[in-house]
């Protein structure tokens, strides 16, 4: 009887409060190694030949979902499970590690995105060199303009 009398409880709280829809998780990957997290970027400052060159990687395989900004709306971002990160935005891009993002772009976005994997084993095949690279250009997103 007290199963019934659950049951209808809860069906009567679905009733009136709708079905519980949770929030998806804050980030596409919560499984980085903690040794890989805590790594530093090996690459220093980028040349210019470099950022024009990773702005048209960035273009070509990153905006759209990313945006052409790095805000996180482009054009495929509502149809992810995870919305795409804001890279514009100092407070999410402080709260990563040079490693977590390493990762992310080495491994793509696991089962929780469609972000897919650039590392080596991948089929993009970018060298870890040019991931880190790839750290240091998204990073530019979220600094200052100085305008």
């Amino acid at each position: 009887m007290n199963s019934l009398r659950s049951n209808a409880i809860a069906a009567l709280l679905v009733g009136l409060c709708g079905p519980v829809v949770l929030p998806p998780p804050a980030a596409a990957r919560d499984d980085v190694p903690a040794e890989v997290a805590a790594r530093q970027n090996p690459v220093g400052e980028l040349s210019d030949r470099d950022v024009r060159y990773f702005a048209k990687q960035f273009k070509t395989k990153c905006a759209r979902c990313h945006g052409p900004d790095g805000s996180g709306s482009g054009e495929e971002a509502a149809e992810q499970a995870v919305p795409p990160a804001n890279l514009t935005d100092p407070t999410h891009m402080s709260g990563r590690t040079d490693g977590q993002l390493f990762y992310q772009i080495l491994m793509g976005g696991g089962e929780r995105c469609a972000m897919p994997a650039y590392g080596p084993e991948s089929a993009h095949g970018w060298t870890e060199e040019k991931v880190w690279r790839m750290v240091a250009f998204v990073r530019r997103f979220a600094q200052p303009t100085g305008d």
